[in-house]
């Protein structure tokens, strides 16, 4: 019981400064400790990209979620990212969870840290949590990535902002901004100069 509210607590503080909780998947869900810790082990998938959840959290990105926190208990996301030209982040950082993007087609520039670099085919960035970053579609060409989180959930903060961006566009340009996500972890971060 007594581990309960201790994760009870934390989940509750972790939401209440806006920082992801989907590490616990079982317990972020209301479910018992004791379901969490009895759940059963991660069991293996075969995933299909034309299978996987397709969102467009922007008009810019297509993402294809093809793993969750949910399959891998927690441990990490895996997203099938698809960027266009034009495609450009905000400076931004996670307090919580580290990404590692994988490309697999096209060019971006990442800033990370301070240190911009360029990256294409066969190379990726990892960006650590609390790190300062943001990228930019390079070129004409789309670009195609995989992009693991970790710890899991990234999946939860694309639907609700996909789901955001289909009620905006459905209610015309008075449409309210959209909400806080608890789950995105997002912390903007002013780019030097500005």
């Amino acid at each position: 019981m007594q581990g309960k509210l201790l994760v009870t607590a934390f989940c509750r503080a972790a939401l209440g400064a806006g920082i992801a909780v989907a590490a616990v998947p079982a317990l972020a869900q209301g479910q018992g400790q004791d379901q969490a810790e009895t759940s059963p082990a991660a069991t293996h998938l075969f995933v299909t990209r034309e299978d996987a959840e397709t969102l467009e959290p922007s008009a810019t990105s297509v993402s294809r979620v093809m793993l969750t926190a949910d399959q891998t208990n927690g441990r990490y996301s895996i997203i099938d990212e698809t960027f266009q030209p034009g495609m450009k982040s905000p400076s931004h950082r996670h307090g919580w969870h580290a990404e590692t993007f994988i490309v697999l087609a096209g060019r971006m520039r990442w800033t990370v840290g301070g240190e911009t670099q360029e990256i294409g085919p066969g190379d990726l960035v990892y960006i650590p949590p609390d790190t300062p970053h943001w990228v930019e579609v390079v070129g004409d060409e789309p670009v195609h990535a995989i992009m693991v989180y970790e710890p899991g959930g990234f999946e939860i903060g694309l639907r609700m902002r996909a789901a955001t961006r289909v009620e905006r566009e459905s209610a015309g340009p008075a449409a309210e901004p959209p909400t806080p996500n608890p789950f995105a972890d997002f912390i903007p971060v002013a780019r030097p100069g500005q």
